[in-house]
């Protein structure tokens, strides 16, 4: 992505999730308060105006299906259960008595937005790219919430560890949530070592991280359609590291982190969709660790 240029990918996230959230079966998944911030970002560029435009075209909606089966079947639903999973995590980690959440690679997610606002005593960070930020600052941060705070990093030019500990609003003896959704996979698996690692390091207190991985092609073979690879290839975007769900325990064991909970398109299922007949991405699951 270029120093000035907002994620294509963070646009496309919203758009799934306001295309999945107008679809009567799948209302409950996204609120009206999340598709009011999706839409205000959306209307903060014009990149985004024209994916709001989209929304609003039949024929575009009727292709989605088709799209998604060249590409990745049941995508955009996938955004919204991942999002919606790990929402009710992270609400039931602030009951538990977590006060601070850091995510990693935002985009333009609105989670820490909204929720800065219903738990005042939670210190919220989001971490990201400084043009994605600067849309967001635009479009959500017209107003000072004072337990939100941004910080924008360029990974490409700057270490994580070492921007967050020297960033006034994070705070090392807070029991802490990290979040890292959709990032893991554009990683070397040393880079993702080394997160791990640099998370273990930056607090002194409770600390845990809920993330998404991919498993490798060969085991969901039907969530990849055959466009996948030439579209990566287009945006110049590349899949790095995956690791099967059945390994990912004893990769964390050798990080010296603990298996909290895993969960993937079953799991979705059985929580918000038990009697769906949609297709749903296989893949991408979510992991929780400590």
């Amino acid at each position: 992505m270029k120093d000035d240029e907002v994620s294509s990918t963070a646009l496309t996230v919203l758009q799934g999730i306001l295309y999945t959230g107008r679809k009567k079966e799948y209302a409950h998944l996204v609120s009206d308060e999340v598709k009011d911030a999706c839409i205000n970002i959306l209307e903060s560029s014009e990149a985004g105006k024209k994916r709001l435009k989209l929304l609003d075209s039949k024929l575009f909606t009727m292709s989605v299906p088709l799209i998604e089966k060249l590409m990745i079947p049941g995508l955009t639903l996938h955004y919204a259960l991942r999002k919606k999973y790990i929402e009710e995590f992270v609400e039931n980690a602030i009951e538990r008595g977590f006060t601070q959440v850091v995510n990693l690679g935002a985009g333009f997610d609105t989670l820490a937005y909204r929720l800065s606002q219903k738990y005042a005593n939670v210190n919220f960070i989001e971490i990201d790219h400084p043009a994605t930020q600067r849309v967001k600052r635009e479009s959500l941060m017209k107003i000072q919430i004072d337990n939100l705070h941004l910080l924008s990093v360029d990974f490409a030019k700057q270490n994580l560890k070492d921007s967050l500990s020297e960033f006034e609003a994070f705070d090392s003896k807070k029991d802490t949530i990290f979040i890292s959704e959709g990032v893991l996979m554009y990683l070397s698996e040393k880079d993702v070592r080394d997160l791990f690692h640099s998370l273990k390091s930056l607090t002194s207190e409770q600390m845990e991280f809920i993330f998404t991985y991919l498993e490798p092609k060969s085991e969901n073979e039907d969530s990849y359609g055959i466009l996948l690879n030439l579209y990566l290839r287009f945006k110049n975007e590349h899949l790095s590291w995956d690791i099967k769900q059945n390994d990912l325990d004893n990769f964390l064991k050798s990080l010296n982190y603990e298996t909290l909970k895993m969960a993937n398109a079953d799991d979705f299922k059985k929580t918000y969709l038990p009697k769906t007949s949609a297709t749903l991405h296989r893949g991408e699951n979510i992991a929780i660790a400590k």
